[in-house]
């Protein structure tokens, strides 16, 4: 029989190990790459987002163009 004080040191040498294995059995590091490092996801909603911000300042000069004619046919109608 092992004494428990044994216990903790058994434990810190064959931990390393246990989480390689289990990382290699279930390709944890493979999902650890593809979250951790920059992929084509990331690159098309980076795209994605400069795409919406530029359209969104479209929308928004139209919207201010749409109003001056409102304003504009307001005054032209009231005349």
């Amino acid at each position: 029989m092992i004494p428990a004080s044994f216990a903790p040191m058994i434990l810190k040498l064959m931990m390393p190990k246990v989480t390689d294995h289990l990382m290699k059995v279930f390709k944890l590091d493979k999902v650890l790459e593809y979250v951790e490092k920059p992929n084509e996801a990331d690159r098309i909603g980076k795209q994605n987002q400069e795409h919406i911000t530029m359209v969104a300042g479209e929308i928004s000069g139209l919207d201010d163009r749409l109003k001056k004619l409102e304003i504009l046919s307001k005054n032209t109608n009231a005349k």
